[in-house]
């Protein structure tokens, strides 16, 4: 009979440990957060990116736009572009920008604009930024020209 007790207690106990782990999975569930209603969602400064070259503004071209002419705060942080002043070249690149740069580049080259006019303007910015690049960074510049190439309409030479 001890035996027979022993296989009723552990089959009991089982159970009580599966019920268990049923409830633990069930309450287990994402709270959606709640903002206080003096409070609003935190805005980041100049995102998205504006959309120059594409419709879509996380468009690699728009960002490479952003991230080359956007106006910058005394921390280097990319500000919002307003219709006040016009867009200024980036002076002085720190490593994380000269990184970034060539990804979006590398990108563009894969995903140009489909929009025609917007691919002209992309390309005709490209190698201007090509020419600025020329004196502080070749590699940037070649590879500027090289995206540029790739923009070109089909039977063109840049």
């Amino acid at each position: 009979m001890s035996s027979a007790r022993k296989k009723y207690l552990r089959l009991f106990v089982l159970c009580v440990l599966f019920v268990g782990v049923i409830i633990a999975i069930g309450s287990c569930r994402e709270i959606p957060p709640e903002l206080p209603d003096d409070r609003d969602v935190l805005k980041v400064a100049g995102w998205p990116a504006p959309t120059v070259y594409d419709d879509d503004p996380l468009h690699p071209a728009n960002r490479w736009y952003q991230r080359s002419f956007a106006p910058r705060d005394g921390l280097g942080r990319i500000l919002a572009l307003d219709g006040t002043k016009s867009p200024s070249r980036l002076e002085n690149p720190g490593a994380l920008d000269r990184a970034e740069i060539r990804s979006l580049l590398e990108a563009l080259g894969a995903e140009p604009p489909e929009a025609g006019e917007g691919r002209v303007r992309c390309r005709r910015d490209l190698l201007a930024q090509a020419e600025y690049w020329g004196e502080r960074d070749a590699d940037l510049a070649a590879l500027h020209r090289k995206t540029a190439g790739k923009l070109a309409p089909a039977g063109k030479n840049p």
